[in-house]
């Protein structure tokens, strides 16, 4: 079991060896994905991407959905922006 310690600035250190062993490097992005037993931190590389293949084959949004989502998204931004 390794460990590392979160710092003011909401930061952890991966150590080195499950960097290396997991291929997470400077740049990648990671997952948190939280489960019964805790936070589980996956990188977010092509295998990550792959189990999501197919996953909407027949659902994908309309262009008129697409178009509600960005404006829903940029009116909370907006929203937010005001407070």
């Amino acid at each position: 079991m390794e460990t590392s310690t979160l710092t003011s600035k909401g930061q952890l250190l991966i150590p080195k060896r499950l960097r290396n062993k997991y291929g997470i490097k400077a740049g990648v992005k990671v997952a948190f994905i939280e489960s019964k037993e805790g936070v589980v931190i996956k990188p977010m590389d092509e295998q990550f991407f792959n189990k999501f293949v197919g996953l909407l084959k027949d659902e994908s949004p309309s262009e008129a959905e697409y178009k509600a989502w960005k404006k829903e998204e940029k009116d909370n931004e907006n929203e937010s922006r005001n407070k």
